[in-house]
C-alpha cells in the first residue's frame, strides 16, 4: 500500500511518526506537533503520533526507544509532503526494486 492509492490518501493525507509515551515526555513532543526526523541519508518532517503501543526496549541496560513511520512513497504526487523513504538506504530488492530495508536508525 503506498500514498499513491487515492483512498489511503484520503484516509491519511500526511506524513506520521509514531513514537512512544516515554519518547514525548523526554523530548517535550506532544500528539499533533510537528517534528524533524533525520539520519544521514535525509531529514523528513511529520506529525507526531504519540502511542502506547509502541515501548522502548532494555538493550544492555540501556533503554533504547523505537519510532513507527509509514514506509511509503507518493511517485504520482497523491500525497503531499515527506516521505519515510527519504532514510532508507539504496539497496532494491532485484525483483520488485523496492527498497529492501525497511528498518534503520534517525535522531
Amino acid at each position: 500500500m503506498t500514498r499513491s492509492l487515492p483512498w489511503l490518501v484520503e484516509l491519511v493525507p500526511d506524513m506520521f511518526v509514531e513514537i512512544s509515551e516515554s519518547l514525548a515526555a523526554a523530548t517535550g513532543i506532544t500528539n499533533g506537533d510537528r517534528v524533524r526526523v533525520f539520519n544521514q541519508r535525509g531529514s523528513i518532517e511529520a506529525y507526531a503520533l504519540v502511542t502506547a503501543r509502541l515501548k522502548p526496549f532494555l538493550v544492555d541496560g540501556k533503554s533504547i526507544e523505537q519510532v513507527g513511520m509509514p514506509c511509503t512513497s507518493a511517485m504520482r504526487a497523491m500525497a503531499k509532503g515527506d516521505t519515510a523513504n527519504v532514510l532508507t538506504s539504496e539497496a532494491q530488492s532485484p525483483v520488485s526494486n523496492i527498497p529492501s530495508t525497511r528498518h534503520f536508525s534517525v535522531i
